[in-house]
């Protein structure tokens, strides 16, 4: 009878030894894959260069003010914008604390910048309405390569955190 009964424990605890490895490797923590989709506003200089228009596209919802920033440095799809960042421009880095989004441009941003003051403001409030749209977002600090810079071609001073211009957004009619 002994043997019945060690025979009976060793299956029950087999069985709950099994169940809750089952249970815990089914219950994971897996690495999230985010694919979902969010609509997005990116500001691209219009053809005359008076103005900033949006463009919408859809961006990965995850790392989403990284990803917005990554499309509007590939330029707009549309054939009536212009584009307002310089070829070669890397985002080293993007954070955001206290309503500011801080973002560090490699050097290309002012070494292939096309100057100009229209070009300047096209390229510094494309950034910053383009990012501003974020409600956690206030204000954007420009930074080149770890330090904060004091103008991309002379003639907008980028040492404080800048806010968003308006009045260069063009409204649709």
């Amino acid at each position: 009878m002994i043997n019945k009964d060690k025979l009976l424990l060793i299956i029950i605890t087999l069985v709950v030894i099994g169940f809750f490895a089952f249970y815990q490797y089914n219950n994971q923590e897996t690495e999230p894959t985010n694919n979902e989709l969010k609509e997005v506003l990116l500001y691209f200089s219009t053809s005359d260069a008076m103005y900033l228009k949006a463009e919408k596209r859809m961006v990965k919802a995850d790392h989403i003010y990284l990803n917005t920033l990554k499309e509007l440095i590939k330029g707009p799809e549309s054939n009536n914008l212009n584009p307002t960042i310089p070829e070669g421009v890397e985002i080293l880095d993007l954070r955001v604390k206290d309503g500011i989004a801080y973002i560090d441009f490699n050097r290309a941003l002012k070494d292939n910048h096309w100057g100009g003051s229209t070009g300047e403001s096209m390229t510094v409030y494309s950034i910053v309405n383009t990012m501003t749209q974020f409600p956690e977002i206030e204000k954007v600090q420009f930074m080149l390569e770890g330090e904060k810079i004091e103008t991309l071609a002379g003639h907008i001073y980028l040492m404080p955190p800048i806010e968003p211009n308006k009045r260069l957004l063009k409204q649709e009619t």
